[in-house]
This record gives C-alpha cells, sequence and structure tokens, in this order.
C-alpha cells in the first residue's frame, strides 16, 4: 500500500485532526496504520529525543510500539535552517527519512504521512512537503478549511507545487465549515476544485467542542500561577470575559464555562465574578492580572468557591490578547475529542475512496 501523506494549505487547518480520524478508521477495518512526520517543527523531549508534538500524540493515543524517533526522524531545532543554507546538503535528511518509513513499514502495511504547513514548507532545507511526498512515492490529500475564494486560491498553489514533483494529489479535505452554511460552501468548492482538475473527497462541519479548553490547559501553557481550586481546572472554556468595567456592566456578559479576565485590584469585579461562576455548579475560571494577588479579606470566598483562580505577572491587555485565536492541540487524555474526530471523518469524509486510491 502506497503512504498517505496528509498536506495542508496553511498551519491549523486540522492536519492533525484528521490523521487522528483515519487512523482509528483504518484500525476499525483491520488494517494497522502507522504514523510518521517526517519534518517537525513543533518538538518536545520525549523518550530522551527531541519529538515532534503530534508524533508524540499519535504514539500515545494509539499505544504505538514504534521507536518514538521513527515517527519524527527530522525535528527543526534552533539555528537549523542557517546551518543547512551554510552547508546544503539534503541527501543525509533525506536517507533517515527512507530508514525511519522502513522501519515502520516492518510492523505496518501502510503509514499515514502528517505534513508541515503548506506544500512549500521546508523548502529551505530541501525537504518541502511536495519533496517529502515524491520522496516516499506517497499519494496527497490536502487539508484546508473554511470558506470559499481563499481555500480555493490556496489549494491552486499547493496543487502546483505537488505537481511539479509529480505528486499525486487524491483530492481535497474542506475543514470547519459553518453549520448554517454547509451545503452552499461544500457544493460550491466541490466545484470550485474540479475546475483545478482535483476533487473534493471531504466536506466537515465546524465542531466547537473542538475548540473548547481547561483552565489547566492555561496554566500550563503561559505558566501561570494557581491560586485556589487546583480540583477544578479541567474546568471547560468556552468564552473569554475582560472584567475592566464596571461590576454592572461585567454581569451581562459573564456565562457558564467563562474565563474573566480580571485586573487583580479589582475586588468588586472579583465578587461578582465568583457570585455567577459559583451558581448552581461551579464552572469557569479567573485570571488576576499585574500581579495583584487576592486581598486577604476575599481569599477565603474564592477558596470555597472551587473556581480555579490564576494569577498572571502581566498587564490585562497582554493576557486578553493572547486570548484571540487560541487554540491547543489536542492531548492524549483528550478522549472525547479523539472519539469525536473519529465519528467526523468517518461521516464526512470519502475514506472508500481514499483506500481504494493507496492500494493502487
Amino acid at each position: 500500500m502506497n503512504p498517505l501523506y496528509i498536506g495542508a494549505t496553511l498551519r491549523d487547518c486540522g492536519k492533525t485532526s484528521v490523521s487522528l480520524g483515519l487512523m482509528q478508521l483504518l484500525q476499525a477495518r483491520g488494517i494497522n496504520p502507522g504514523y510518521c512526520k517526517p519534518v517537525g517543527q513543533h518538538y518536545v523531549r520525549y523518550h530522551d529525543k527531541n519529538i515532534d508534538e503530534d508524533g508524540v500524540l499519535m504514539h500515545q493515543v494509539f499505544n504505538l510500539q514504534d521507536e518514538p524517533y521513527f515517527l519524527s526522524p527530522i525535528a527543526i531545532e534552533r539555528d537549523f535552517t542557517r546551518k543547512f543554507i551554510q552547508n546544503p546538503n539534503v541527501k543525509p535528511l533525506e536517507e533517515e527519512i527512507l530508514r525511519c518509513h522502513q522501519e515502520l513499514l516492518k510492523k505496518h502495511p501502510m503509514v499515514i504521512v502528517e505534513g508541515t504547513g503548506h506544500a512549500g514548507v521546508g523548502s529551505c532545507f530541501g525537504l518541502s512537503n511536495a519533496r517529502v511526498a515524491q520522496l516516499l512515492g506517497a499519494k496527497v490529500v490536502i487539508v484546508t478549511s473554511g470558506g470559499i475564494g481563499r481555500p480555493i486560491d490556496e489549494i491552486a498553489m499547493s496543487l502546483a507545487l505537488f505537481r511539479d514533483f509529480n505528486v499525486d494529489v487524491l483530492g481535497v479535505i474542506l475543514n470547519k465549515i459553518l453549520p448554517e452554511k454547509y451545503d452552499m460552501v461544500k457544493d460550491t468548492v466541490d466545484k470550485g476544485l474540479r475546475l483545478l482538475g482535483t476533487r473534493l473527497v471531504g466536506a466537515i462541519p465546524f465542531d466547537r467542542h473542538l475548540t473548547t479548553f481547561t483552565v489547566g490547559q492555561l496554566a500550563e501553557e503561559f505558566n501561570y500561577q494557581i491560586i485556589c481550586g487546583a480540583d477544578s481546572l479541567n474546568n471547560i472554556i468556552e468564552d473569554t470575559v475582560v472584567a475592566a468595567m464596571e461590576p454592572q456592566n461585567v454581569l451581562q456578559h459573564i456565562h457558564d464555562n467563562s474565563i474573566i479576565i480580571i485586573p487583580g485590584d479589582r475586588v468588586d469585579n472579583i465578587l461578582v465574578s465568583i457570585l455567577v461562576l459559583s451558581r448552581g455548579q461551579p464552572s469557569g475560571g479567573i485570571i488576576l492580572t499585574g500581579g495583584f494577588e487576592p486581598h486577604p479579606m476575599i481569599e477565603p470566598l474564592l477558596k470555597s468557591s472551587r473556581i480555579p483562580v490564576l494569577l498572571s505577572q502581566e498587564d490585562t491587555f497582554t493576557v486578553s490578547a493572547r486570548m484571540k485565536d487560541l487554540g491547543f492541540k489536542i492531548r492524549s487524555y483528550d478522549t472525547e475529542k479523539v472519539a469525536r474526530l473519529h465519528d467526523l471523518v468517518d461521516k464526512y469524509v470519502d475514506c472508500g475512496f481514499i483506500l481504494n486510491a493507496v492500494q493502487q
């Protein structure tokens, strides 16, 4: 079976989500797929090596027995690109990717290969997505997100590079389509892609549940101090409120599952937030800014509310600006999200067509 290369037009289009869904569906069909992200830009230390975080995710979610390094052979470490340009020799890198791929094929009949960014990412060191797909003899599915004009334009650019490397692009998965525009967007993009000589092989609606995150993830990501409520760090966040206005105006903006950003010396708004978030089952969380710890008079109230409260040394504007378009990678413990991706890919992607294509 040919490798299946999951590419994208931009970062955060949903390559990893689609890969997670496809891995589950292939396993359900009795196939034991392997996984590799040959070129990784965002790595963590895992099993004493620098491994791309998506490789770590797949290794943990599917309990893969492969050496983690085989899932992530090339980690783009600091100064990697500069050093390559000063001494350009891509052959050892290509040989290492091929070696790891062959190791994976010893245990798996096929490998899902996840790209990095758009088709041209990696060109500066000779390993663009298009070149890696060509190197592995992979067939490609391109993931893009939302809209009509922009994704079609971006697909056109990606197609040009893949075709320049003689790579077979099976089609496109359009991800994160607004449900209220689903039918119109799907039909229009399908026709637009056919004008480019390719086809739509999947159209996945936007699922708000997949974009949620927890208070604990915020604390971990930005190194916020946990003042209280450590037992509730798994509270889901669906909305952000900046409580820098008068209390009576703040009140109308707070809902369940809100994260409320408050200058740490605004006792009035802290009290209002406690009152609203602790109604019924306590939900959401609070971030105090400016490095101002809670006033001793209200600290007992915060602790008894069971609401998680975080402390940032930074100002309110800086903390709130971070929340715009904030997204978190799915973690191995996000079992509900992983299961949801299985259902979405199963329902909205033509997996039969893709599987038949890689078997030819």
